[in-house]
């Protein structure tokens, strides 16, 4: 369970819809219900739930008929389940998108780069915006990028599946021969066309009209519209983008590898194409949103492994060039945690079971966590690197990236000092609590002095004193609420504490400094001049004695309770 809860609440404040103001329903309830059950329970069935009430909450009508996009996602779901066990290297993709939806939620509100970026890019003259606000413009628009990114991947699973199938009969012999299968098709053009139902020219002629330029192109052939869009945003030469289009299946065929972005963008623009048809919709928000964010799923690979090689050779990607793109790409990179091996070979590998993530204005840091093993050396640096290369990452994070793994098998070598602490029920969790409050603090630090750099920006880096600290720190916060008549355990429950009175953060405040003074004198500091190497500190005096500024210290570490516990899936509560 990642801690995205803080900031996609934040995200849904500032959320209106147009469809709550004009038409009187509470659309943002149930989506936001749906997604604060899915963050709680990251399984199938909570992710189905943000699938169908985000495709309902847009739903294209047409009288007397179900949700065609329902049906795809159940598709994919279906694929996975099944036939995604019989390939070697495969993980979930399903929950997959709906955490890589709610990581773009996230960022999206803390960072202002990235808004003013979708601001400039979304165009002012020739769109009839559909919604009044740059919140729900941007919510449409990704949610059906992040959402069907990966709605093509049964595609790349039958070949994965042929592909196996292949290789254990050519190597039956023991001749280790590698026999690829190539995906051909007899009609592709039908893929690759949106029927058109409604009188000739008609629909096609918001886009013949908006531009000019674009008069060899077909307005109904999804990679027409996919070549045109990323001349616009790029730069490339059309013809030579369009020729790369149009002989794509073929190069897949060649190197064999399938580009299941490719298909997802091919079905979100022919699906979208004729239901807006069908329902009598306005032909400018397939044009427009829906073609953005079918760009952004056809680049999330295409980009890294074409368009970044010959003939087109770009360069890492700006995030005004198209801000959905840029946000794939990362969200889909930065979202390796509870995804379930499906492949037989992805079985064996470790994965990441959660992750803490740190947001502000200018940076982004997150720390995998695994619960036993850990994750391959050089796993986040790889990461990095290939984030690095692809995305200009400093126009969104000018303070920097920071990805890091940890795993609880580190917190064994603590276990003899930890065993002096009186254990709780929930001792389990003190770990991942530990590592929130380092992240918390780090955090702090870089709000106040963002130009300095942070002493350990990682809390494995942290000496063992000071991993004990942040141990005995998270240990302290159930004592410090059984004091006050509170107690902590997993979200779910209505009646959670958002915030202590002044009274309760005083009492805690006191307890807490008694408790840091008792772990200070254990490892041998003494009251002195602020002196680390000679472990010596003025403020081993009591409470009252302290001034008002470290007080206060120990009042914010009491009022960051709430969060901490919501970030690794807790809450506060009453005995």
């Amino acid at each position: 369970m990642s801690n995205l809860a803080t900031y996609v609440d934040r995200f849904f404040d500032k959320l209106q819809l147009k469809e709550d103001v004009e038409g009187g329903h509470s659309y943002k309830a149930y989506l936001r219900t749906a997604v604060s059950a899915f963050l709680s329970h990251e399984n199938q069935d909570s992710a189905f739930e943000v699938y169908r009430i985000f495709f309902d909450s847009y739903r294209i009508a047409v009288e007397g008929e179900g949700n065609p996009f329902i049906d795809l996602v159940d598709m994919l779901r279906s694929y996975e389940e099944t036939a995604a066990t019989l390939t070697d290297r495969q993980r979930d993709h399903f929950v997959h998108a709906v955490n890589v939806f709610v990581t773009g939620l996230a960022i999206w509100v803390e960072n202002p780069h990235l808004r003013n970026a979708f601001a400039a890019a979304v165009p002012e003259e020739g769109y009839d915006y559909a919604y009044t606000t740059p919140y729900e413009e941007f919510f449409f628009r990704w949610g059906i990028a992040s959402l069907f990114h990966d709605v093509g991947y049964p595609v790349e699973i039958v070949g994965n599946q042929i592909n196996r199938i292949m290789r254990i009969v050519a190597d039956m012999d023991g001749a280790d021969v590698r026999v690829k299968a190539r995906i051909s098709y007899e009609n592709f053009d039908e893929l690759n066309h949106i029927n058109e139902i409604v009188p000739a020219e008609t629909f096609t002629a918001a886009f013949r009209e908006a531009y000019e330029d674009a008069d060899d192109l077909d307005p109904l052939a999804p990679l027409d519209l996919l070549a045109y869009s990323i001349h616009r945003s790029f730069g490339c030469d059309l013809a030579t983008i369009k020729e790369a289009l149009d002989g794509h299946v073929d190069t897949m065929a060649a190197t064999g590898f399938i580009d299941h972005g490719y298909y997802s963008a091919l079905i979100v623009l022919k699906w979208y194409g004729f239901a807006l048809q069908k329902a009598g919709g306005v032909p400018e928000k397939l044009y427009w949103p829906v073609l953005d964010a079918a760009q952004a799923i056809f680049l999330h690979h295409y980009y890294r492994n074409y368009l970044q090689k010959e003939p087109f050779s770009l360069g890492e990607m700006h995030v005004g060039d198209n801000p959905l793109a840029y946000l794939l790409i990362l969200c889909d990179e930065l979202q390796e945690w509870n995804r379930e091996a499906r492949g037989i070979i992805t079985r064996t590998f470790i994965l990441a079971d959660t992750v803490h993530l740190s947001l502000g204005r200018d940076y982004l840091a997150a720390t995998y966590v695994t619960k036993s093993g850990r994750l391959p050396e050089g796993y986040c640096a790889e990461k990095e690197e290939l984030l690095d290369r692809v995305l200009a990452l400093d126009e969104l994070f000018p303070a920097g990236v920071d990805l890091d793994a940890e795993s609880l098998d580190s917190f064994y070598d603590l276990k003899p000092r930890l065993a002096s602490l009186s254990a709780r029920p929930l001792l389990k969790d003190i770990e991942l609590l530990a590592i929130a409050i380092h992240a918390r603090y780090n955090e702090e630090q870089l709000a106040r002095h963002p130009d300095r750099p942070l002493a350990y920006a990682r809390f494995s880096e942290l000496p063992d004193d000071l991993k004990y600290s942040n141990m005995r720190q998270a240990q302290s916060i159930y004592d410090k609420l059984g004091m006050v008549g509170l107690t902590m355990r997993h979200k779910g429950v209505p009646g959670a504490i958002e915030a202590f009175a002044p009274e309760l953060v005083e009492v805690m405040a006191e307890f807490e400094h008694d408790e840091w003074m008792r772990e200070r004198i254990a490892n041998g500091w003494t009251l002195g001049e602020r002196n680390a190497e000679r472990k010596t500190t003025p403020y081993l005096v009591p409470y009252r004695d302290l001034s008002e500024e470290i007080k206060e210290l120990d009042r914010n570490t009491v009022r960051n309770i709430p969060l901490l516990a919501d970030r690794v899936g807790m809450a506060v509560y009453e005995l």
